[in-house]
């Protein structure tokens, strides 16, 4: 093989010791090039390497002729260019851009150029290796490319809303999404209108427009904001604003871009959490843990300002009879209709909750007085005695309730709840469908 070869391909030392005039040219080229240049044959062994090709393995040229792409790449890295190396021993002329650490361990671009090594019969015996430096372009070329596509995805793909205004607060530009977010009807006539006149005032209340201003005044060079308005069909919208400034090589504010994001979802599923959390799925009532947190609110301002807590425990008489006879189904429909009848007993601001099962509570924490207890009980008894229509059939359930007041009992939640719970197993013991009072230790 090595007799077809061409003479270019010689190496000025290891081979044809007696062509020291060509050697010298091609040492003169190799060596002047400005690039890096390597020949290798079909079996993938170095034949010739020039001084600039051998620096980037921290070698001489004598070094590297003879070894193979595998030894000095290691498997890896040749992984990633054999395709290329395929293709030109195939006869292609094959030209990429790869990023490769320099001998200063540096990262920059190069170009590489694999070109056929063609003996006299015209067989590819090898090919030429190349590498130019074009970092400078590619990073530049990437720069721009990636600059371009940056705008590109926020004005158009992102799915925030996009609205780019100069240091006035005109519009330049906006996204589509910006439009059907806000309301607008179009983007066409936008462009040079003020934000402060294409938004809701509301909006502005909410703090955006103050923090607009902390952009054009300097003050901040971000900031984020959150509006609430309620389009014309009533729907309600929550966003989320992240605003930021441009300014020029004085310091002075020329654009101001604001990503606007659609959080209603977001915020709908933390309400509706939240009242999960607080209120029992059944019934819609408070939930114990909620409830205990509103007594304990309420016993700390009766404690503060000389007021009064009422607490009735209510359990059902009868539930368990009709729950067995008539099924769960019937039954979670029968404590439906008693959270709606309590509701409709207590006044407005009263707090209600279901403890689990058959058992209810009510807490009266304003104009606390014997009569209103008596008056609100009494009321609870009445309307949980009439009878409940469950699937076309009447249902019969009843009502014993425990009351326990802070003052005189002690102001402390678990002692009012069991007093509570004490007085309402006393008014069962009495013949059910009664109300009975806690009493103090020394009654």
């Amino acid at each position: 093989m090595m007799q077809d070869e061409p003479e270019l391909s010689q190496p000025p030392t290891a081979f044809h010791q007696d062509s020291w005039s060509k050697a010298e040219l091609l040492d003169l080229i190799t060596r002047s090039a400005g690039a890096t240049m390597a020949v290798i044959d079909r079996s993938l062994v170095m034949i010739y390497v020039n001084e600039e090709y051998a620096r980037w393995f921290g070698a001489v040229p004598q070094q590297l002729v003879g070894k193979t792409l595998v030894e000095v790449y290691g498997e890896s890295d040749c992984a990633r260019f054999m395709p290329f190396v395929e293709r030109v021993l195939q006869g292609e002329r094959v030209q990429y851009q790869r990023l490769l650490r320099t001998p200063y361990g540096i990262d920059e671009w190069r170009t590489i150029c694999l070109t056929p090594w063609h003996n006299r019969q015209g067989l590819v015996d090898g090919f030429i290796t190349t590498a130019l430096d074009v970092h400078e372009l590619q990073v530049t070329m990437n720069a721009l490319r990636a600059a371009n596509q940056r705008l590109s995805s926020h004005m158009e793909n992102s799915p925030l809303a996009v609205l780019e205004m100069d240091h006035n607060l005109r519009l330049l530009h906006c996204s589509q999404r910006a439009v059907q977010l806000m309301g607008w009807l179009q983007v066409a006539g936008l462009e040079g209108r003020l934000l402060t006149e294409l938004v809701d005032p509301s909006l502005q209340d909410d703090g955006l427009q103050s923090a607009l201003q902390r952009l054009q005044s300097g003050q901040e060079s971000q900031n984020r904001a959150e509006t609430c308005f309620v389009r014309e069909d009533g729907s309600e919208v929550h966003c989320e604003w992240f605003n930021s400034a441009l300014t020029d090589a004085q310091g002075q504010v020329t654009s101001i871009m604001a990503l606007v994001q659609d959080v209603s979802a977001k915020i709908q599923i933390a309400r509706q959490q939240h009242y999960l959390a607080n209120h029992d799925s059944l019934t819609g009532l408070l939930n114990r843990a909620a409830f205990q947190s509103r007594l304990e609110q309420s016993l700390t301002q009766a404690r503060c300002n000389a007021g009064s807590v009422a607490l009735l425990f209510i359990d059902l008489d009868g539930f368990k009879g009709v729950n067995d006879a008539e099924g769960h189904r019937a039954g979670d429909e029968v404590l439906r209709i008693v959270a709606q009848r309590i509701a409709s007993t207590v006044r407005a601001g009263d707090t209600m909750a279901r403890l689990g099962g058959d058992e209810f509570l009510v807490m009266l924490d304003r104009d606390v007085t014997r009569d209103v207890t008596d008056t609100i009980g009494h009321r609870i008894i009445e309307a949980l005695h009439q009878p409940m229509v469950v699937e076309g059939r009447d249902l019969f359930i009843g009502a014993s309730i425990g009351v326990a007041v802070y003052p005189p009992l002690e102001g402390d939640i678990d002692a009012l709840m069991n007093r509570a719970d004490q007085a309402m197993y006393s008014a069962k013991r009495a013949g059910k469908g009664r109300l009975h009072y806690a009493e103090t230790a020394s009654s």
